[in-house]
């Protein structure tokens, strides 16, 4: 079975739709991802289309706590995730990607 989370050389790949209203497992792979050595992060949205308010704001305050340790955090995403983020205003401070415009060579 595959974990919802995974978090290899500073990118967290997220496996499982975000439309449920708190998992505390993704709060604890974000705070990994920031405590990792990397200093420019990334958060793979890639494989999900559904995400609610409160993983965009465990995000944003991910991204907080990694400026505040000189880090750097970018959200690849795609379809309504990605527009979300947009609305949300995540493109002002952050690297937003379009995994639909590129593949990613991965072996699923």
């Amino acid at each position: 079975m595959r974990p919802d989370y995974e978090l290899t050389d500073g990118v967290l790949k997220v496996f499982k739709e975000m439309d449920f209203d708190y998992d505390v497992g993704f709060d604890k792979a974000c705070a990994m991802l920031v405590s990792s050595e990397q200093k420019q992060l990334v958060i793979d949205l890639s494989r999900i289309r559904h995400i609610t308010s409160t993983y965009i704001g465990l995000m944003a305050a991910a991204f907080f706590q990694a400026q505040a340790q000189e880090k750097t955090i970018a959200i690849i995403a795609q379809g309504p995730v990605l527009a979300a983020l947009r609305l949300a205003g995540f493109a002002n401070f952050m690297s937003l990607t379009d995994s639909g415009r590129f593949k990613l060579a991965t072996v699923e």
